[in-house]
């Protein structure tokens, strides 16, 4: 016979034990329904916008990170865009680069021209002045020389003309005139010679001794004028060796030798002989000679 049951003698809800079973299976479902699974996603520092396009688009796309030939849509990543962006202004660098020496070129290129322009001015202002100033002296070269050949021309001829009178006046009052290169070939040439002898004999019997010990040398050029019976009528220095004591010796040679013997044959018509000759002193052998 089937024994009859006793009913529970308190509620479910009033389980202590049951209650708490309950309870940590409600937060095991809750836990288990608050997890989520899904992809793996990159931080949001390193996502970026858009790089690269698959297909174009009519809408203006703003704040985009390089410039591409038109605008798109589509996917990327920050290090294809990246990429990207850095061969862009790599090529923009070059472009930039290349451009400012082109612009660098040319500005060197402009400065070289004007500098070598600036340079042929002034080498053609410098040759023009050059040779204006070249022209002005041969010029003036030119006008010096014609007036030199004009007034030696015009002295020749009162030299000519002085000669003249001087030789006809000579011709009147009988004088005659020679020198160390005509005396050789002239009529009176033996007198001449006596002459000669004679003032070297005294010139060097009494050469100067101041001079020899100092070593001076040089040569006087003298005029004697002789009248007619040999004695002396006057003496002139024509031109000075430089020393005092030269030209004193040479005229004391003369005045040693006077008197001279009287005019030869060759001097018959003459009544006045004027002798210009040079005296040449040799301090090296104390002697002197009369040409």
């Amino acid at each position: 016979m089937l024994k009859k049951m006793t009913p529970l003698q308190q509620p479910w809800w009033q389980d202590r034990l049951f209650m708490m079973m309950v309870a940590c299976a409600v937060i095991l479902h809750l836990a288990l329904l608050s997890v989520q699974f899904a992809m793996p996603t990159t931080p949001d520092q390193a996502v970026k916008e858009i790089a690269i396009s698959i297909r174009p688009s009519s809408d203006q796309i703003e704040h985009s990170d390089f410039l591409a030939q038109a605008d798109q849509q589509g996917a990327g990543t920050f290090r294809e865009a990246h990429r990207i962006a850095s061969q862009s202004l790599e090529r923009q660098s070059h472009s930039s680069q290349g451009q400012h020496l082109s612009e660098q070129h040319t500005i060197e290129q402009q400065a070289q021209s004007k500098t070598s322009h600036d340079q042929q001015i002034l080498m053609t202002t410098l040759s023009w002045q050059k040779q204006h100033q070249q022209d002005r002296v041969q010029e003036k070269v030119d006008q010096l020389q014609s007036q030199y050949q004009q007034q030696a021309a015009m002295i020749a001829g009162i030299e000519a003309e002085y000669l003249e009178q001087q030789q006809n006046f000579s011709r009147q009052q009988k004088i005659k005139t020679v020198n160390g290169i005509h005396a050789k070939a002239d009529p009176a040439a033996g007198y001449l010679e006596k002459f000669r002898k004679k003032v070297e004999f005294y010139g060097n019997r009494d050469y100067p001794l101041e001079a020899q010990q100092l070593g001076l040398a040089g040569e006087v050029r003298l005029m004697v004028i002789l009248a007619s019976n040999g004695k002396i009528m006057a003496l002139r220095l024509l031109e000075s060796s430089g020393y005092a004591v030269l030209d004193e010796a040479a005229k004391a040679s003369v005045r040693k030798a006077a008197p001279f013997p009287r005019f030869d044959a060759g001097l018959q018509d003459i009544e006045e002989l004027r002798v210009v000759r040079t005296w040449r002193f040799d301090p090296a052998n104390a002697e002197f000679e009369v040409k």
